[in-house]
């Protein structure tokens, strides 16, 4: 019986995340720059959770430069993804990537960046409601794992992943009580 149970709760879990990747495409849908700002997303649902990626594309950035400051369209979109988790119990990764190239700036690595654009984001979810409990890691993992391994340079490399965790079990699915 508790495995049947864990086997609905996963399954509850999956068509959730499913109708959140739904009224996330649905929201941005109903911005007027959706076209634009649809490039920019890469949604799936991973071992971890329902990852969304706000991917830079070439020409059109996230982030000014070597900044860790979002610029208009990155709030738009991360004010959509808040809208549309807001509604989910599930805790909230954030992780902050960047391509090969160093940043300008003398002493400031990738590392840095990448975190302080995590944080960023996370600012940026908390102040559209989003409870800071439900924050469970902002990291910044630099060029180290690139979207596009083969090409380490490319845009799509810098970007911001939010993942909205599965939730294990209290106890194991064999455990009696």
């Amino acid at each position: 019986a508790a495995s049947t149970a864990s086997t609905l709760a996963a399954r509850r879990e999956g068509a959730e995340f499913a109708s959140a990747e739904a009224s996330l495409r649905q929201a941005l849908q109903d911005l007027p720059e959706f076209a634009e700002l649809s490039k920019h997303l890469i949604m799936d649902q991973t071992p971890e959770g329902l990852r969304i990626q706000l991917v830079d594309q070439e020409g059109r950035a996230m982030f000014q430069g070597s900044s860790a400051e979002p610029l208009p369209r990155t709030r738009q979109l991360l004010d959509a993804v808040a809208k549309v988790i807001d509604g989910l119990p599930n805790r909230i990764s954030i992780s902050g990537h960047t391509d090969s190239t160093l940043p300008s700036g003398s002493g400031y690595t990738n590392w840095d960046l990448s975190s302080d654009r995590a944080n960023a984001a996370r600012r940026v979810l908390e102040a559209q409601g989003i409870d800071s409990d439900r924050i469970y890691q902002v990291t910044g993992k630099a060029a180290s794992e690139p979207l596009y391994p083969d090409d380490p340079e490319q845009p799509a490399n810098r970007r911001i992943s939010i993942v909205l965790l599965r939730e294990a079990p209290v106890l194991p699915a064999d455990h009696k009580l």
